[in-house]
């Protein structure tokens, strides 16, 4: 009967939602395993934890694998991981967007330190603003969370990419900690940043960082015409930027917490434009400004309750220049302003020892404004619930997870009135289960419905939104297994295996259709099937007690084909930017002198549009690199001595049709903590 009682109370009490969110740094872990207390929380296992026992696909990158491995910079990172596509503008700095097997980057939620990011205007977040020097892990979930307890706006993606930054257990333990790093390269680059933390050794910590980014990226590149070619160099491609963060950790109690982060992005760009024979050099700039605040709480109430909370700001603004005598006056330029104000509320149960349920309900409100004539000023309410159990015991785990969506747009301008509201319930369920104790080897299965809102550009921007709009509504299906060995075996110190295969749906595709040369309408015209598989293997040899051998494979196949109308050009053809195959590897040498790694990655041709006219095939590519560090320690304090080298063969390639990618270049860097 007590138990009944706690499965009911799970059942009603959420609907008081009277706390919120996401808060602690091992959210990220198994929703029953909420007895660690944080200053013993163990990363390496959390790792294991996910990439094994998880009901979906969930691949980590912590920053020591990124440092053993050679990962450069934010665009090397995330080609690491299986199943994306990386939209890359060229150069330090430049626009980079990304994909999940085959859904565009709109489908693709992003969330920084456990809080999601957003961009009401185009949908796509701009990942260039994030610097390694501040990340110490990023994990790609693909499909819906195996974890309950997070904000029901953290499951409201296709797929999440998550970035935490550096907030390590040891934080804790130190009074004192601080980091400075300078780095440069070729193309004018340097990268100063800075980290300093305090700690009372117990229950409070703070931590402020600071890094700057300046570079020219006035790189060569081969420009060819025809039969034509002639070696030419980027121009009017300088960046610079500045980032900031302050946060701060409290711990009022054993079993609670409340932290709260200040973030400030500020960058200056020049916009070089596609590249075009005989054409002028570029006149574009932009400046992009973002600030937010965020405050978590989470806390145990006993051991059958656990709430959370969450309240954030945002702000971000945008300053688009293009000086060109075709402009009225000679000069475009256009302002936009987004805000946002967020909150969330979530409420965890364990009614017995092998389950979990969850209710979470998150409200947030996005404006937009600009200073162009055609400025509808919209803005949206946007209500997310959740309902989420999970079931966990032996050799099986499970999730379920309803999610009902609510979004209200309002705008008015230009003779309209626009007042709609769009519902959806979305279900998901997983399952992880290892069919053999002697055997490390778990096999999984899962499905997601969701659904993403048309952006404010689709549904407003002059000479191309569409009002009428629908939500594009997606379908995933994803079967895989995991062999993982437990300890050390033989030479391996380590060796883990994933492979998935995956199939997506996607019903009432937002598509642009053009009216005439200078007007095109959005519709909901598309249909579109992606099928594919992805692979990693990551392995440790042990050569003698003070070296090893690192290897890290991942590969991918992705079909992506329009499927509207047998009538069309490109149906069962390749979406456009979609590779059929693409993959990285790298193998690092770490020894007591100097540690050495090779990497390299690849990708298969693709097309600028969904027809795959002869005309719009950008060739496939493979770059390889090496990087060489040593780490000199000095009891509490330590320096490392960095050196790499991208694009060794000086290979010519294009990401994006136009924009030429770097050819060989150099790094180095000196970094100091104490």
């Amino acid at each position: 009967m007590k138990r009944l009682l706690y499965t009911l109370s799970c059942v009603i009490l959420p609907g008081l939602h009277l706390y919120a969110a996401d808060t602690l740094p091992d959210s990220n872990d198994s929703t029953l395993n909420y007895t660690r207390t944080l200053p013993e929380l163990n990363v390496k296992s959390q790792k294991v934890e996910k990439s094994i026992s998880s009901t979906v696909p969930i691949h980590v990158l912590s920053s020591k694998d990124m440092e053993e491995r050679g990962v450069t910079n934010i665009s090397d990172a995330l080609l690491r991981l299986p199943g994306v596509n990386l939209r890359d503008y060229g150069g330090a700095g430049g626009l980079k967007t990304v994909s999940v097997r085959g859904l565009g980057a709109q489908h693709t939620g992003v969330s920084y330190d456990g809080v999601m990011l957003t961009d009401a205007r185009s949908g796509e977040i701009d990942l260039s603003r994030y610097s390694l020097n501040t990340i110490s892990s990023i994990s790609l979930t693909s499909g819906d969370n195996s974890d309950i307890f997070i904000p029901a706006r953290n499951a409201a993606s296709a797929s999440t990419l998550s970035l935490s930054t550096i907030a390590a257990p040891e934080a804790w333990k130190k009074a004192l900690k601080g980091k400075i790093k300078i780095k440069g390269g070729d193309f004018g680059m340097i990268n100063p940043s800075g980290e300093i933390g305090y700690s009372n050794g117990s229950n409070f910590n703070l931590n402020a960082l600071v890094d700057y980014f300046h570079a020219k990226n006035n790189y060569k590149f081969l420009l060819k015409n025809g039969d034509f070619s002639s070696h030419e160099r980027r121009n009017h491609s300088r960046m610079n930027s500045i980032h900031t963060e302050l946060t701060a950790n409290y711990l009022p109690t054993p079993s609670s917490s409340l932290s709260g982060k200040l973030y400030f992005y500020g960058n200056s760009r020049l916009l070089p434009g596609p590249v075009i024979y005989y054409a002028a050099e570029g006149n574009e700039s932009l400046k992009d400004r973002n600030f937010f605040g965020q405050l978590k709480y989470r806390n145990k109430l006993s051991s059958i309750f656990s709430v959370s909370a969450l309240g954030k700001f945002n702000f971000a603004g945008n300053h688009y220049e293009d000086i060109d005598g075709k402009y009225p006056g000679g000069r475009l330029d256009q302002k936009y302003i987004q805000r946002e104000v967020y909150s969330s509320a979530s409420l965890l149960c364990l009614p017995a020892r092998s389950w979990a349920m969850d209710y979470s309900m998150d409200w947030w409100w996005n404006n937009l404004s600009s200073n162009l004539p055609a400025n509808n000023h919209p803005y949206r309410h946007s209500i997310l619930q959740s309902l989420s159990a999970s079931y966990k015991k032996g050799a099986v785990a499970a999730m379920v997870r309803l999610l009902y969506s609510i979004y209200l747009d309002k705008a008015a301008g230009q003779g309209i009135e626009i007042d709609k509201r769009h519902s959806r319930l979305s279900p998901a369920v997983s399952v992880n289960f290892r069919p053999f104790t002697v055997v490390p080897l778990y096999l999984r299965a899962s499905y997601k419905n969701i659904f993403r809102m048309p952006t404010f550009n689709e549904l407003y921007f002059d000479n191309y939104g569409t009002v009428e709009l629908r939500p594009e509504i997606t379908d995933q299906w994803n079967v895989g297994m995991t062999f993982s060995l437990p300890e050390s075996y033989g030479i391996f110190k380590s060796l883990d295996l994933t492979v998935d295969g995956y199939l997506n749906t996607v019903k009432d595709k937002i598509v642009a259709i053009p009216y005439n040369l200078f007007k095109w309408t959005m519709t909901n015209l598309g249909k579109a099937r992606i099928y594919g598989l992805d692979v990693t293997l990551n392995t440790e040899i042990g050569l003698t007690a003070t070296q090893s051998l690192i290897g890290a494979l991942t590969y991918s196949y992705q079909r992506a084909q329009p499927r509207t109308s047998p009538d069309m050009i490109d149906w069962m053809k390749q979406i456009a930017y979609t590779p059929l195959n693409s993959g990285s590897a790298s193998i690092s040498w770490l020894n007591p002198w100097v540690s050495i790694v090779l990497s390299g990655r690849g990708s298969s041709a693709r097309y600028t549009t969904s027809a795959n006219l002869p005309s719009t095939r950008l060739p496939g590519y493979a770059e390889f690199g090496t990087s060489l560090f040593h780490e000199f320690k000095f009891k509490a304090q330590s320096l490392e001595i960095r050196a790499e080298v991208s694009n060794i063969f000086n290979k010519q390639y294009e990401v994006v049709a136009r924009y030429p990618m770097p050819g060989r270049a150099w790094t180095a860097s000196l970094s100091y903590s104490f």
